[in-house]
């Protein structure tokens, strides 16, 4: 990848060829409401050193989090991070910031989310996202494990300690799923809409993010 490409500025001018996100207008609307939901909230994000899980926290830091736990199984990804936001000077770190290079569905998560909790937001974008990951019947069962079952016992940890918010990410392959990762998360989909009556679930679904780590486009810079 070329160091001194500038990718903002190529997507703003070649691919959006917008100078200002769609967005700002309905920030700047719900300015107020926003602060109220997230300043001074205990957060914790899953899958944080990913592509969207990265820029959700950049988001994030613009309030005034109280406290931000952020665990990814990539150690270098978590490294990364750590660097890019300090680095910046442009977010607002809060003073309990700690990231984890652990899986979500191994023990010693369960202990550190004991341990740091309750939280008042969570955010899940731990997942197996892409189609070419199923190679054969030990990807798969990896597969299903990660998007379905681990899925189930971080909602599980959710309900021991409600929080105000949970959110998880899904694809669009999950509409009429005509492979198996679409179909792990419809599941997960299905998984986590169960729990509704007991924790405050939202989901969305993401088509392919140009540019993300391990997207086609990236692959050319």
């Amino acid at each position: 990848m070329n160091l001194n490409f500038d990718l903002e500025r190529f997507i703003r001018e070649k691919v959006t060829r917008r100078e200002r996100s769609l967005l700002v207008d309905d920030f700047a609307r719900y300015d107020a409401e926003l602060h109220a939901r997230i300043d001074g909230r205990r957060v914790l994000v899953i899958g944080g050193a990913g592509s969207i899980g990265s820029h959700y926290i950049k988001a994030l830091l613009r309030f005034d989090v109280a406290k931000l736990v952020v665990v990814d199984i990539s150690e270098n990804g978590l490294t990364e991070l750590v660097r890019d936001l300090r680095s910046a000077g442009t977010y607002r770190m809060p003073r309990e910031f700690v990231t984890y290079p652990v899986n979500f569905g191994d023990r010693v998560f369960a202990k550190l989310f004991a341990a740091h909790g309750p939280f008042d937001i969570v955010a899940n974008f731990a997942a197996h996202k892409h189609v070419r990951s199923e190679k054969d019947i030990f990807s798969i069962e990896a597969m299903i494990e990660n998007n379905v079952l681990r899925a189930r016992g971080l909602l599980d940890l959710l309900v021991q300690a409600p929080p105000q918010h949970f959110f998880c990410v899904s694809t669009d392959k999950a509409a009429n799923p005509v492979n198996i990762m679409g179909a792990s998360k419809k599941l997960m989909e299905e998984l986590i809409l169960a729990y509704a009556d007991v924790l405050p679930i939202k989901t969305a679904r993401f088509a392919n993010v140009a540019f993300s780590n391990g997207s086609l486009p990236q692959g050319w810079l």
